[in-house]
């Protein structure tokens, strides 16, 4: 296995990590998710940004912070949601490992040197950082209850009690060819990023949680509009107060919940469905939702528009490049 500063097949030098970053038109948050990216205390990485085909703006964020380091791909045609836009990431890596950071979530700054050292340590193909649901302040000033995620069993993933989101994953690279890409959400009964651990795990992966918190996330799906407003306060704040991580993370786990223990019962149970390959995630979400059906609604909440139909007809292709053209001399005026 190369090391860090060899050369790979291309010649060029293979970074320690690929940080990957899937965006779309929210270019304050991802400012907030790039500086948390660019201040980790372990600097030999790349970061790929996946544009879900983004304004102009968002090209421009990217340009602010000058860094070589930070490569930019737009895709042509909106995908709608985060698999394909990380699939491409996953794919063009160059790094030992890789890791996924969402464009309104932020690491702390040891994250990357405490996950690289982690998987070194375990010699897991994956590895879950522990991490923390921010929820959104309240208007009637009740305080957050945050909640703690990446909870494994004895130190490994488990499938009836681990939810392990994508800011808070980083892989191994030479394990990706057999663990293969996230499935599209329209395919997911839940969140492509926990279908993806459960089926890594039912292939035999070595998932590894670790006990350090590294991640913070500020779902969008939990604040009404947050595609529409331009606003990444929140994650500005944040940022700011991880000059003193450690002040940082007591306050968050001093408002913070464990995740509710099952009972035995409950949990032999799940642990057998998961033993058959149904995702006692998946179950739950069956429940509510149909498959695909849990971002549809997520979009809803986020302001955007419905998926984008993936085999669109003449008019609707003629339409989007209209409506592209006009976008594109409304940028010129």
């Amino acid at each position: 296995m190369q090391r860090s500063g060899q050369s790979d097949a291309s010649g060029r030098n293979e970074p320690l990590a690929s940080v990957v970053i899937a965006t779309h038109n929210r270019p304050a948050a991802l400012r907030q998710a790039l500086r948390s990216a660019l201040g980790q205390t372990v600097q030999d990485f790349e970061i790929l940004v996946i544009g879900d085909a983004c304004r102009p703006d968002t090209a421009a964020v990217i340009a602010e912070f000058a860094d070589a380091r930070i490569v930019y791909i737009d895709l042509p045609v909106n995908f709608g949601e985060q698999s394909g836009p990380n699939n491409i990431g996953l794919a063009r890596a160059r790094g030992r490992f890789v890791a996924l950071l969402n464009h309104d979530d932020l690491w702390f700054p040891d994250h990357l040197a405490a996950a690289t050292g982690w998987i070194d340590a375990t010699g897991a193909d994956i590895v879950i950082a522990r991490g923390a649901i921010i929820e959104p302040r309240s208007d009637q000033g009740i305080p957050p209850r945050n909640l703690i995620f990446g909870v494994g069993r004895n130190g490994f993933y488990d499938p009836v009690i681990t939810a392990g989101y994508g800011s808070a994953q980083i892989v191994r690279r030479s394990s990706l060819p057999w663990l293969g890409p996230w499935r599209p959400a329209v395919e997911c009964f839940c969140e492509s990023s926990q279908d993806w651990l459960f089926r890594a795990w039912r292939k035999g992966a070595v998932i590894a949680t670790m006990p350090h918190l590294t991640v913070l996330s500020l779902f969008s799906g939990t604040r009404k509009g947050s595609y529409v407003e331009e606003t990444a306060a929140e994650q500005q704040e944040l940022v700011s107060a991880m000059t003193t991580p450690d002040a940082l993370r007591a306050k968050i786990l001093a408002e913070a919940i464990a995740p509710a223990p099952l009972k035995k019962s409950s949990y032999l149970k799940r642990r057998l469905l998961a033993a058959c390959g149904i995702h006692p995630r998946a179950r739950e979400f069956r429940r509510k939702y149909g498959r695909g059906a849990f971002v549809a609604k997520l979009r809803g909440i986020r302001g955007l528009p419905p998926l984008p139909a993936r085999e669109p007809g003449v008019q609707e292709m003629l339409a989007r490049y209209r409506q592209a053209g006009d976008r594109r001399d409304a940028d010129k005026g």
